[in-house]
């Protein structure tokens, strides 16, 4: 009977401590959910960890720290959790929605669609999930929405721009054409059909574009677009323009301030293209493209100090961009740094053999070493490349 009794006590004792393991994971994660809506997603991570850690197996926890964790920008943890949640609670319209904007972020486009048609294909019942979204043309506008209301015309908007990703232009304006039909006041439907028709070169782009001004006179990609297309027809007066509307309606878009930087560029206007740079990396810094095309512009004003401070950013963020190598190395051989250039352009090389321009500089760099049968090897690499060599350079590295 004893036996029987401490039996009976054990899984008492068992049962209590489960139960009381369920309300502490359910205490905390409530509280983890408060300050989740509350903005305070440091605290919700925290408290949603140790929800997890009392009972693993509490689904919505995960939904929720994914959620947390987007908004602390640990997008893989994020991609992680959702697909926890998946696990637990599959075919999900809410987990799936949020994950499928997710992949999208992260660039994971076969997995994006895959899961934006798996969410087509479920029945939509009540939701009470609220997502502040932005507009994937940024205008920096938040608008309100759900899972469940307007769904199909945003399943179908992103798996366009999901197909322009991919290049599968055609395909891209099919899903943005059927986004239009169910949602025809929304301007970002316009503006990413305008995109995905470029892509094709067809010239309705713009009335796209256009279009989306009609619904949003300040909508900043619409009149972006326009302008990179003014400014390729050799309209640049009204492409300038187009662009400062742009930037006027929504500073904090990057894109603007690049199209703006490389017209001040190609018009000589290197400060004010400068200044565009500068806007543009306080707005997004891990881009090695703006940090070397900041250095040009810096290079540009003889500021060579400033222009290999920008392109050795540029490096670390890719060590493979050869044209930073190459401007390095040109900044260097400005300031007769011709051993540290070389070094540079060899590099280059490294990474493009068949870079012409490389040969051509570091032939320069060496005859300033007086190491001219290399620099005149590099010379003739770099003409039959392409390269032009004027005869008074061959004569005078070459000695001939």
């Amino acid at each position: 009977m004893r036996i029987i009794w401490t039996i009976v006590l054990a899984c008492s004792v068992a049962i209590a401590c489960a139960q009381e393991e369920r309300i502490n994971a359910r205490k905390l994660y409530e509280r983890g959910e408060e300050a989740f809506n509350n903005s305070r997603y440091t605290e919700a991570l925290s408290l949603l960890n140790s929800c997890l850690q009392e009972s693993p197996g509490y689904a919505d926890a995960y939904f929720t720290r994914a959620a947390t964790r987007e908004r602390l920008k640990d997008l893989q943890g994020a991609h992680t959790d959702y697909n926890i949640y998946l696990d637990l609670k599959p075919n999900h319209p809410e987990a799936l929605y949020s994950l499928s904007m997710l992949q999208y972020r992260l660039g994971m486009y076969p997995q994006a669609k895959e899961n934006l048609l798996k969410l087509l294909k479920l029945p939509h019942g009540e939701t009470t999930t609220i997502y502040f979204r932005t507009s994937p043309s940024p205008t920096g506008k938040n608008q309100i929405t759900t899972a469940q209301s307007a769904i199909k015309p945003q399943i179908f908007n992103y798996l366009g721009l999901v197909e322009t990703q991919e290049k599968n232009y055609k395909d891209a304006i099919v899903w943005l054409d059927s986004a239009i039909r169910l949602e025809d006041k929304e301007p970002d439907y316009y503006v990413n059909r305008g995109m995905a028709k470029e892509g094709i070169h067809d010239s309705t782009a713009i009335s796209d574009y256009q279009k989306a001004l009609l619904l949003n006179p300040e909508h900043s990609a619409a009149l972006h677009n326009i302008a990179v297309l003014k400014r390729i027809s050799g309209d640049k007066a009204a492409a300038l323009d187009e662009l400062e509307k742009a930037i006027e309606s929504d500073s904090s878009m990057l894109y603007p301030y690049l199209e703006r930087a490389y017209q001040r560029m190609e018009g000589g206007y290197y400060k004010g293209a400068l200044e565009d740079y500068n806007k543009a990396l306080e707005i997004y810094d891990k881009d090695a493209e703006i940090w070397m095309s900041r250095g040009i512009a810096k290079e540009k004003l003889n500021d060579f100090r400033g222009a290999y401070s920008d392109y050795t950013h540029a490096l670390e963020l890719n060590e493979k961009l050869e044209k930073a190598w190459l401007n390095r190395g040109n900044v260097l051989t400005k300031q007769a740094k011709y051993k540290e250039a070389i070094d540079d352009y060899t590099i280059a090389l490294t990474f493009n053999p068949e870079y012409a321009y490389a040969y051509y500089n570091r032939a320069i760099a060496k005859q300033k070493l007086k190491l001219n049968a290399e620099a005149c090897e590099d010379l003739k690499k770099s003409e039959q490349l392409g390269q032009s060599v004027s005869e008074k350079m061959k004569k005078e590295i070459c000695k001939e």
